[in-house]
């Protein structure tokens, strides 16, 4: 091969290095209601029993004799399904799953994208106010990786995502 092709292919391989693979894939979403938030949810009172994607920050956990619960300030999600935690807060909701997940590694400010089914409305408090939290049951839940301060979001490399 020449030159040319060799830079070329090598041009290719580096930029699909770059693309971030979202963490579920097309085939998984097509079910999802991508038009539903969880303030609309919580202000209609009516648990619409679809499939969503959402994702936010956690803001605390508690892990209950059979599932854990998550509670999570929801935020919209960018191209690769991260929260866009610089844009406004799109509602709270709380996460469930049926097994435990340490406290200390789904601990508060770290941010989340689930997909599941929105299966009830939970009455809560925030502070001293009344909320109502919908409750996404979920076997789908990707924990993203910490953001380091200060560093660029910019980086070039090879690797393979696992989602679990």
């Amino acid at each position: 091969m020449n030159t040319s092709r060799w830079l070329g292919l090598l041009m290719v391989v580096l930029v699909s290095g770059c693309a971030g693979n979202p963490p579920f894939s097309v085939e998984k979403l097509v079910m999802v209601d991508r038009g539903l938030t969880p303030q609309q949810v919580s202000q209609n009172n009516i648990a619409p029993k679809t499939t969503v994607l959402w994702g936010g920050v956690i803001v605390g956990s508690s892990n209950m004799s059979d599932y854990t619960e998550l509670t999570v300030l929801g935020y919209p999600l960018d191209s690769g399904q991260r929260p866009e935690t610089a844009r406004a807060p799109i509602g709270r909701f709380l996460v469930r799953r049926s097994e435990y997940l340490e406290p200390l590694i789904y601990a508060p400010k770290r941010e989340i994208t689930v997909m599941g089914m929105v299966e009830e409305i939970k009455e809560g408090r925030v502070g001293d106010s009344l909320y109502r939290y919908p409750i996404v049951q979920t076997d789908r839940i990707y924990l993203w990786p910490l953001r380091s301060a200060g560093a660029s979001r910019f980086s070039i490399g090879v690797g393979v995502g696992i989602v679990r």
